[in-house]
């Protein structure tokens, strides 16, 4: 018969489980019962905590009159809400020489106390299959940040940033290890839902190099295509360099499949109707500019690069402001510049522009177009406008030279 067990997560999130059913202490999260039972538990492994560092962690920053009188009350209010949910009768907290410590005959099981032991015993062991199969158990239990809704407290966040770097080692060490022994079913699961906990961590890396060694490439850059809007619409940054790296990589693993003229054909047709310029993401904008480059040094055909660039009067601007104008910026580009020239976004503020076959002096005329069909779109000129700088790819590749 299996044993009844008080089932506590704290990582990720903060419940109860007890006999199979979920169990709710206190409607307010935030409560100071609430704490005091997460303090407890937390220390389930070590003896328990000192009523001194109890009351610094739940009073230390509030003025209360009397602290070691509002722990008392506390702890008994606590009492009273662990009998009222349905665990067995029993003192649930055990007061000695200045000690607090949970009753040991109503056994718990603590996620992070778990996941701390695992990583103590990954430590001293020797044998690699040994480690890994600590590193995956370890990455089983971690759910997420360690009692998110109690970040702000100084003693969650210190051991937040404990738990956080201890996961982000071990899942490095286990995604490094499946990768080299090319598990990458296994690979792939890991690294998805670490990216999923931490999307701005870059475990998409490890995601696409799974997807890369099963040879699935479409899904691999739907996972790039995904990230790179995330990171544009939540933090206004390019994909960092591993990432275009695997992005190119695809981008030659999906070229070198064969298939038939009709497949290659339907590949290349654009999925939808071309109006206005054409629009690209900034690792194939750089493949384009390469190419204008070669022709322009052969040919002597006229291309021009121009650098649209968001200025604000105000000295502060929201994030959310800066993607809406990035976007009316974009709409403007795209239908003021001709069906034949590209552009791209190279961050929130800026984008890019290639001219194909225009003369310096119409430069100016579509610079004034865009900024003229920007200001119609946005309605606060005095507020926002667009600067403009252009250079011929011809000047540019002597500034390279």
């Amino acid at each position: 018969m299996e044993k009844n067990v008080l089932k506590v997560r704290m990582l990720g999130a903060f419940s109860l489980e007890y006999k199979g059913k979920e169990l709710v202490l206190d409607r307010n999260k935030a409560s100071k019962t609430t704490q005091l039972f997460q303090l407890l538990m937390f220390h389930t492994e070590d003896g328990g905590i000192s009523k001194a560092a109890m009351i610094d962690a739940l009073y230390g920053r509030v003025e209360v009159e009397n602290k070691n009188g509002s722990l008392n009350n506390t702890i008994f209010r606590l009492r009273k809400q662990l009998k009222d949910i349905g665990l067995p009768d029993s003192k649930y907290i055990n007061i000695q020489s200045g000690m607090c410590c949970w009753d040991g005959n109503i056994e718990v099981q603590v996620d992070v106390n778990e996941f701390r032991k695992l990583i103590e015993k990954e430590k001293k062991e020797k044998r690699e299959e040994d480690k890994l199969h600590l590193w995956m158990q370890a990455w089983k239990i971690y759910k997420g940040e360690f009692l998110p809704d109690m970040i702000g407290e100084q003693w969650v966040a210190v051991e937040n940033v404990r738990c956080r770097d201890e996961y982000f080692r071990v899942t490095e060490e286990l995604c490094r290890w499946l990768k080299g022994h090319e598990r990458y079913e296994d690979l792939h699961k890991v690294a998805h839902r670490a990216a999923e906990i931490y999307p701005f961590d870059e475990w998409q890396v490890w995601e696409i190099d799974s997807l890369i060694g099963m040879s699935r490439y479409k899904e691999g850059l739907e996972v790039y295509q995904n990230t790179e809007k995330l990171l544009f619409d939540e933090m206004g940054v390019a994909p960092s360099e591993r990432l275009l790296k695997r992005f190119k990589l695809m981008g030659e693993r999906t070229s070198q499949a064969a298939g038939a003229l009709s497949d290659i054909k339907e590949r290349l047709r654009e999925k939808e109707a071309a109006v206005g310029a054409y629009f690209c993401p900034f690792p194939s904008f750089v493949d384009i500019y390469h190419v204008f480059s070669r022709m322009v040094e052969r040919s002597g055909l006229s291309v021009f690069v121009m650098l649209c660039t968001l200025d604000y009067k105000a000295d502060h601007v929201s994030e959310e402001k800066e993607r809406e104008k990035s976007e009316l910026l974009r709409q403007a580009i795209q239908s003021s510049i001709r069906k034949g020239d590209f552009y791209t976004r190279y961050n929130v503020r800026q984008y890019i522009v290639m001219l194909i076959e225009i003369s310096q002096e119409n430069c100016p005329i579509v610079s004034k177009r865009i900024a003229k069909k920007f200001n119609k779109l946005s309605g606060d000129k005095k507020f926002t406008q667009v600067d403009f700088y252009v250079a011929s790819i011809g000047e540019m590749c002597e500034m390279e030279g």
